[in-house]
């Protein structure tokens, strides 16, 4: 029972006094909360958050293992295929602008799940070692979303400083974005980031590490699992277009352990997107990203792109907007020699707006072909239609979100192929409801390697935001 959760010790299934814990994380808070009191009566102190609610249905699949039988990768038994999730996630806290050059943030947030069959011994890494470290996808109790400082102006005009926690977002998330679909935020950053902005344009960059999602201890006392540098720019090219040159170094700082053998990752990952959202009635999207890089004894060699155009005709009914799209990751064709293929983004959301509302696909030996449409009732209201033809790039590598491969003389390549609907309504600036639904047709190699069945997924999320000006 959820109830339980703050007593539960993930490492050995057993019951214990996580008081401890817990009492830390709540102390923590407390002191930051009330070293933001004095200004309580300040002239812009306001305080804001999001409350949101989701209930998941989940039919042939689950986080860990796709089937009915929900056999992971390793043939181990992971939860079950047809959980009813009840999906619960908090914000809250303050903004201060203690003057036009000057704003705080403190801002902390509770996620959890009902109705889960997985457990937090699931998402625990390198257990029983002390490299051990949990990435808990649902559940991250009484933590901090922002704790920074946002300077302007600093040393010279037009360069913004952004120091502590804070989230990071460029372009369309892929390359570095948290992802807020996933209950417990994806990337977070404790960093150092800093933004030249003139005329719409800008180049920013960055060193941070990311914090692990353990329910069950504070962030702020546990070691990092990645650290990062990036230079992420814009310049425009017309009103809704622009070019955006980027480069990522990806260092993790906990190692993925195997067989006592410990592999640390190295990446360089450098690119550009280029983008025009509506030239008269024509759109674009375009990413290339190389990566190069050292993963434990190996070489890392590998690319990704994708490629998307489409049309609006503004003057129809709805204004229905097409996007064609291609999106490829690379997979490795010879995984025992010495060189890595298979790409891995850097920080980059993998929510399913990318790839497929079932949340099965990431950006990794993809070959993912689609078909989207766009339509436009009222200004209140978004319906996107979409249709995903899912492939590997190579057969002799894995299905990367689940890591299931080709049995001995299999070379099946076609996972299968999605459809998704997305209701979108905002009636209003602060209530939001968006209801999905995804339906996953097997394809071969998923049929003849996991398991012959189809998996479908539906959603109702509910999204109410706040901002109270306490003076």
């Amino acid at each position: 029972m959820e109830g339980k959760c703050f007593f539960m010790d993930f490492k050995r299934g057993k019951h214990r006094d996580n008081a401890g814990h817990l009492g830390v994380k709540l102390a923590v808070l407390l002191l930051l909360f009330l070293s933001i009191a004095p200004y309580a009566n300040a002239a812009k102190l306001n305080f804001v958050g999001e409350l949101r609610e989701r209930f998941e249905i989940l039919d042939g699949m689950n986080k860990k293992a796709y089937g009915d039988s929900s056999l992971d990768a390793k043939g181990n038994e992971k939860g079950r295929s047809y959980d009813n999730l009840l999906v619960h996630r908090l914000m809250a806290g303050f903004v201060y602008e203690q003057s036009p050059r000057i704003t705080w943030r403190l801002i902390g947030y509770d996620a959890r799940v009902w109705g889960w069959s997985l457990d937090d011994n699931d998402f625990v890494k390198n257990a029983g070692t002390p490299d051990e470290y949990e990435m808990n996808p649902q559940k991250d109790y009484f933590e901090l979303f922002n704790a920074h400082v946002e300077l302007k102006d600093f040393l010279v005009k037009n360069l913004t400083a952004k120091l502590g926690r804070q989230r990071i977002v460029y372009g369309d998330k892929r390359i570095i974005g948290p992802g807020s679909w996933g209950n417990s935020m994806g990337w977070l950053w404790d960093a150092a980031k800093f933004s030249y902005k003139m005329n719409g344009n800008f180049i920013d960059t960055f060193y941070g590490q990311t914090k692990d999602k353990n329910p069950h201890t504070f962030s702020l006392i546990n070691k990092h699992v990645y650290e990062g540098f990036a230079v992420y720019s814009h310049f425009k090219t017309t009103r809704k277009g622009a070019v955006e040159p980027f480069y990522v170094w990806k260092h993790s700082l906990r190692p993925a352990i195997s067989n006592g053998i410990k592999k640390y990752e190295r990446t360089h990952h450098f690119g550009v997107r280029m983008y025009e959202k509506d030239y008269h009635g024509f759109n674009y999207d375009l990413t290339f990203a190389k990566e190069l890089g050292k993963n434990g004894s190996k070489d890392v060699n590998a690319y990704a792109y994708v490629v998307k155009a489409g049309y609006q005709f503004k003057q129809v009914a709805w204004q229905p907007k097409v996007i064609l799209g291609r999106v490829f990751a690379s997979g490795d064709k010879d995984p025992s020699d010495g060189t890595i293929k298979t790409y891995t983004r850097p920080f980059g959301s993998t929510d399913g707006s990318h790839y497929g509302r079932m949340d099965i696909m990431s950006w990794s030996n993809l070959v993912d072909n689609q078909v989207n449409l766009h339509l436009y009732p009222n200004n209140k209201t978004h319906l996107k239609l979409s249709y995903h033809n899912f492939n590997l790039d190579e057969a002799n590598d894995s299905w990367s979100y689940y890591k299931y491969t080709n049995k001995a003389g299999n070379s099946y390549t076609h996972l299968g192929d999605e459809y998704d609907i997305q209701l979108s309504y905002n009636y209003s600036k602060k209530l939001g409801i968006k209801v999905i639904y995804a339906y996953f047709n097997a394809g071969d190699f998923v049929k003849n390697n996991v398991e012959d069945n189809d998996a479908q997924r539906l959603f109702l999320q509910f999204t109410y935001r706040f901002n109270f000006k306490l003076r």
